[in-house]
Formats: C-alpha cells, sequence, structure tokens
C-alpha cells in the first residue's frame, strides 16, 4: 500500500514509528552471519570481502551491506550508487525496500520514512545547527559522540568498512558516532538557496555523466562546489556518517528521504525524465540498468520513476 512521507520534525507519530522501526529491525536475529555474507561475496566474485567477528546479523545491518556492496561495484561513471545517474533511482530502490521492512516490523502497510529537511536547519546560526530538537532523546540523539540518550542508543553498530582497505569489517558492537558540525570543511548544513539551485536546473543529468557536469542529480548529490546538499549533509554530520557504511546511522536514511523528495520535487515541475535512454551513455547507468539489489527485486530507473504505488510526500497532498 502507499504511505505518506512525512516532516519527521512534524509528525510525532511517524516519529516514533520511525524509532520503535529501526530498533526492531536492528536486532540481530536475521539467521544471517558475517561468515554467510564471506560466502556470498566469494561465491559471486564480488569485489568486496569481510573480515573480523563471525557474529548473527540483523536486517538492519543487511542494508549496511547492501549499501557498501553497491559502492565496491565499480562502473565505467562512478559506481553501482553514486556519481552518476544512477544514484537517486538506486536510493530511491534502496529506501522503499527498508520502509517495506519497516511496514512489516510495525504490523503498519501505510507506513512512510520520515525526512529530515536540512535545508530549514541550515538557515540556522551556526551554533544552533547541531542543537535542534532532531539531536535529542525524543528524536536520534545525540550530534556529537556516542548516541547514548533515546532509543537510538540501545542501536548498534556491527559493520564497518576500513577506511584504509575499503574492506568490509564485522565488528564487536558499539553505539552510533557522530560529529556534526567539526569538520572544519563543512561548519554548516544546506539551505533553502541551494535547494532551489537544484530544482531550477533543465535537466535530470548530461554527458560525460560523471562528477563534473551541472544537472540535477549531480548538483542534488553535492558534488558541484562540493561538497553541498547530500555530500555535505554526509561530510556535517562525521563520524559513522562518513564511510560506505554511512546507513548505520538512521540519519543517513532522513537525509536520502529529503534527498529523493527533492528529486520528486524536481520531476513535479519537469515531468519524470531520465537521461540516460536506452543504449545511451555508461552502462549501469541506463534508463533500463537493473540496479544492484540483495533485498526485493532488483529494479530499473525506469521502474521507479513514479513512486506513486509505494508512497506520497505530504507536500503533494497538499491541494
Amino acid at each position: 500500500m502507499a504511505g505518506t512521507r512525512e516532516n519527521i520534525l512534524v509528525s510525532e507519530t511517524v516519529r516514533d514509528q520511525f524509532l520503535q522501526g529501526m530498533l526492531a529491525l536492528d536486532q540481530p536475529n536475521s539467521g544471517i552471519f558475517a561468515r554467510d555474507i564471506a560466502a556470498f561475496l566469494r561465491n559471486n566474485s564480488l569485489p568486496l570481502d569481510i573480515v573480523g567477528t563471525d557474529q548473527e546479523l540483523s536486517i538492519y545491518d543487511l542494508f549496511v551491506f547492501w549499501h557498501v556492496l553497491a559502492m565496491s561495484i565499480q562502473l565505467s561513471v562512478g559506481n553501482a550508487a553514486h556519481s552518476g545517474p544512477i544514484f537517486l533511482p538506486w536510493h530511491r530502490m534502496y529506501l522503499i525496500r527498508l520502509e517495506q521492512n519497516l511496514q512489516q516490523v510495525l504490523g503498519d502497510p501505510d507506513f512512510g520514512l520520515p525526512y529530515w529537511d536540512w535545508a530549514a536547519d541550515g538557515e540556522l546560526p551556526v551554533a544552533d545547527q547541531w542543537r535542534t530538537d532532531l539531536w535529542s532523546p525524543d528524536y536520534i540523539g545525540e550530534a556529537r559522540g556516542a548516541v547514548r540518550s533515546g532509543p537510538i542508543a540501545a542501536m548498534r553498530v556491527r559493520l564497518v568498512q576500513d577506511a584504509r582497505t575499503g574492506r568490509l569489517v564485522s565488528t564487536n558492537p558499539r553505539r552510533i558516532q557522530r560529529a556534526a558540525g567539526l569538520d572544519q570543511r563543512v561548519r554548516t548544513l544546506p539551505t533553502e538557496a541551494h535547494v532551489e539551485t537544484a530544482l531550477t536546473q533543465p535537466t535530470y543529468d548530461r554527458a560525460p555523466w560523471n562528477q563534473s557536469v551541472i544537472s540535477h542529480r549531480n548538483v542534488l548529490e553535492g558534488w558541484v562546489q562540493g561538497p553541498q546538499l547530500h555530500n555535505r549533509v554526509h561530510v556535517w554530520i562525521g563520524g559513522d556518517m562518513g564511510p560506505g557504511t554511512s546507513p548505520n546511522d538512521p540519519a543517513f536514511f532522513l537525509n536520502h528521504c529529503n534527498v529523493d523528495r527533492i528529486w520528486e520535487m524536481w520531476m513535479d515541475r519537469n515531468g519524470r525524465e531520465y537521461q540516460p535512454g536506452r543504449n545511451r551513455g555508461p552502462q549501469g547507468h541506463r534508463i533500463d540498468s537493473t540496479m544492484v539489489s540483495i533485498i526485493g527485486q532488483a529494479l530499473s530507473p525506469e521502474q521507479v520513476l513514479d513512486p506513486s504505488v509505494w508512497y506520497a510526500y505530504d507536500h503533494q497532498l497538499i491541494a
């Protein structure tokens, strides 16, 4: 069924469901162990390996693994989830699968993932941006250091990416870590003006389809005069939001739901356009390319251009 995606700072009901669902998915009871991930990677000759503790993983951990796996698959442009046209549709598919898992554990087929409108917070004074309600025990916990308060304090990081080797490491469970606003390169969040720049781009994407182009996808991903927009939020939060295992932090999904919302707003203005089309542009990024999936059916960008069968955003329900 189709859910409604709402602002987490507006709807307490959605906030409470989101937090409850995160905790439920993070229970290490999937029946899948780190050794099973190692066998899967080896048997499919995939360009990633895993080392460390053999432990049972959670469904949430499998989403973390999926993200790292897609990043490890290098294409002629970017990878199977980033730095090219596939960035927005791949993450849309990824969020749909998480949303479906949350609907299942919550017993609510109408649940919609919430988003965090970080551009609204980006309009605040610098010293206030990491002190909003989002970073309180009632929401997702501390913006700096280990998350020790609120429901998210009970979540545990089990898979991390080695910054030097890129390897996936199964580690002893620990708390989520953040360092919001402490990176000297990125002291502030994106602003509403940055969002409007993305929305006013006339084309979804264009050749050479990479980090150098001026297009809606590349501006929104954050490579133009970067880090901006999506990329800037990752760097601004820091900590576990930095490496390829960034979905360890539930803030990842609030960020990407907002990114997806902005893409949907762009399509409201420009139509459900996607480039490159069939038999054009780099393989793996075309409209009919099969996107990398380990949870649920693998979809193509064409299949996710209209998400109305799965969800709508709150702004789309306003007459």
